[in-house]
């Protein structure tokens, strides 16, 4: 792994590289795909990235393999030269924190934010919209939400965007009760 310092510097370099809003987003989407194909395990428990990252294997089959990938998956040639780029500086363990450093600088970049809505049952799409107004109006930015079902909420939404977490559900207000019981003199 790298620390997330040295990720933030690979992303804002992939940034940099970026000569569209559009091309911004599609190297947000490749880079997401490629993390995700090079996580996958085989029949053996191997990943593409613990190959990629094996110094074992000679530097030029690893850069064919990276590059393979990359045309099946479709990437995008200057985001395939910088994971190759990546790759031959011994970094390419680190590409997870890299992408996820690159998704916050393109976001903000972009105006936007990502929120996660955590609700006992699914929520209604009408009130998805609601909530995600809301927020847009609150926080001035675009919001992303994705939806996760969690039925240990027993109720209410949590609502998750960046590090700030808003609880309103009921496993927490029951928290919050049983706390001050306890706390009470």
């Amino acid at each position: 792994m790298i620390p997330g310092s040295l990720a933030r510097r690979y992303a804002k370099a992939l940034l940099a590289l970026a000569e569209t809003p559009l091309l911004r987003d599609r190297f947000d989407q490749d880079l997401e795909g490629f993390v995700t194909a090079a996580r996958t395990r085989d029949a053996s428990g191997a990943t593409v990235l613990s190959v990629l990252a094996a110094k074992r294997f000679p530097l030029s089959e690893r850069t064919a393999l990276l590059q393979a990938l990359a045309r099946h998956l479709g990437l995008d040639r200057t985001l395939t030269a910088f994971l190759t780029y990546v790759l031959r500086r011994d970094r390419i363990a680190g590409i997870g924190p890299i992408a996820r450093a690159y998704r916050r600088l393109a976001d903000d970049a972009a105006g936007r934010v990502r929120a996660v809505y955590r609700t006992a049952r699914p929520l209604p799409p009408a009130e998805a919209a609601k909530i995600t107004a809301a927020l847009q109006k609150a926080l001035g930015k675009q919001v992303v939400a994705s939806m996760e079902v969690d039925p240990d909420l027993l109720g209410g939404l949590s609502v998750q965007v960046g590090s700030y977490l808003l609880d309103g559900s009921v496993r927490a207000q029951l928290a919050r009760i049983r706390d001050e019981l306890r706390n009470a003199p």
